[in-house]
C-alpha cells in the first residue's frame, strides 16, 4: 500500500488479474470525474457566496459569463450588477442565454488546480486534501451532535439515528489524527492558513463593528 498511489488497482490486480485491474482502474477514474464535477459546483458556489460577502474581490460575484461585474449606466452609476444589462444581452454581441453558473469562479478553481498538479506531488495533494476536509466534515458533524444536545426540541427536517453521526464523527476525526500524525508538514501548514484565516476574520469583524 505504501508504494502504490492506487491501492485499489493494485488490490484487484494482485487478487484477480491484469484485466480486473483495467476495470478497477477505469471506475476509479468515472469516481474521480463524479468528484470532480461536484468539487466544481461546490467551489464555484463557494467563491461567489465568499464575494458576496465582501471576503472575495467582486469580479467573482458575476455568473452567467465570464469578465467583470456589469455597472449600471443609470442615474446610480456605482450599482453593480453580476447580470448584463437586457439590451446588450439581447444585442448581437451576446446572443448567450443567460444562466447562473459561476464562470469566472470555476475558472479560478480551474486555474488553481492546475497550479496545484503541476507545483505538488499527488500524495501531498491527496493528504493535504484529506486532512482539510475531514477536519471540516469532523467539526460540522460533531457542531450538529451538539446541537441535538443543546436543543434536542428544534425542529429538523431530517434527523438520523444518532449512533450514524457519532460513528461518523470518530471515524473522520481518526483519519484527521492519523493524517496529522503521518504528515506533520501538512498539518502545520494547515494549523498557519487556519490561524491566519481567524486573524483576518477578527480583523475584520472588529473594523466593520467599529465603523
Amino acid at each position: 500500500m505504501s508504494t502504490t498511489d492506487s491501492v485499489a488497482v493494485t488490490a484487484i490486480t494482485r487478487l484477480l488479474g491484469h484485466g480486473f485491474g483495467i476495470v478497477a482502474a477505469v471506475v476509479v477514474c468515472l469516481v474521480v470525474v463524479g468528484s470532480l464535477l461536484g468539487n466544481s459546483f461546490v467551489a464555484g458556489r463557494m467563491a461567489v457566496a465568499a464575494a458576496n460577502t465582501g471576503w472575495f474581490p467582486s469580479v467573482f460575484t458575476v455568473v452567467g459569463r465570464l469578465g467583470r461585474p456589469y455597472v449600471k449606466p443609470a442615474n446610480d452609476a456605482s450599482s453593480i450588477s453580476t447580470f448584463p444589462d437586457p439590451a446588450v444581452a439581447d444585442s448581437d454581441d451576446n446572443q448567450e442565454e443567460a444562466s447562473d453558473a459561476p464562470i469566472n469562479a470555476i475558472v479560478l478553481s480551474a486555474v488553481l488546480s492546475a497550479l496545484y498538479i503541476v507545483l505538488g506531488s499527488f500524495r501531498a495533494l491527496v493528504t493535504f486534501n484529506g486532512l482539510g476536509e475531514y477536519t471540516f466534515f469532523f467539526l460540522a458533524v460533531l457542531g450538529a451532535l451538539v446541537l441535538r444536545w443543546r436543543e434536542p426540541k428544534l425542529k429538523r427536517p431530517y434527523k438520523p439515528l444518532v449512533v450514524v453521526p457519532g460513528v461518523f464523527v470518530v471515524v473522520s476525526g481518526f483519519v484527521v489524527v492519523r493524517g496529522a500524525i503521518f504528515a506533520p508538514a501538512q498539518a502545520v501548514v494547515l494549523l498557519a492558513l487556519w490561524a491566519v484565516g481567524l486573524v483576518v476574520y477578527w480583523a475584520r469583524r472588529k473594523w466593520f463593528s467599529s465603523a
